[in-house]
């Protein structure tokens, strides 16, 4: 079977050598061979493994909680259930952030408006109404 060396994960899945080097440490890819000369083997089942932990961190899950996940990963069958509904927290989690970065650029969308109409007529109130109805929005709670 084909194993990769870590320059070659950290090639393959943008992640840095010393970044795979401390999960190494801190128990995370415990179950990373070595070959004669100490040198890490990755198997393909491992590139999975790493851009599990990848996804989770990038969800904010603190690696004390991805080291959990993993450990009830070898428990097997009994904990599936388990660590089903930790993705799906995540995956809630995750929604909640692209809703409030969908908001963010409708107000960027806003403003580039804004200011593609003031350089089209050179006048700072052109978009009037606009700002108007931002305001109500604003004001009546819609803009949370």
């Amino acid at each position: 079977m084909k194993t990769y060396h870590i320059k070659e994960v950290s090639e393959m899945l943008g992640i840095s050598s010393y970044t795979l080097r401390y999960y190494e440490k801190i128990g995370l890819l415990s179950f990373v061979k070595r070959d004669a000369n100490g040198v890490r083997e990755f198997l393909p089942k491992d590139l999975v493994t790493i851009k599990t932990i990848e996804c989770l961190k990038k969800t904010n899950l603190p690696l004390k909680d991805i080291k959990n996940y993993f450990k009830l990963v070898d428990q097997g069958l009994d904990t599936a259930n388990e660590r089903r509904e930790l993705f799906v927290k995540q995956k809630q989690k995750v929604n909640k952030e692209i809703e409030a970065l969908e908001k963010t650029l409708k107000m960027i969308n806003y403003k580039l408006h804004y200011y593609d109409e003031v350089l089209k007529t050179g006048d700072l109130n052109s978009c009037n109404r606009e700002r108007q109805e931002l305001i109500a929005d604003i004001i009546a709670g819609n803009e949370k």
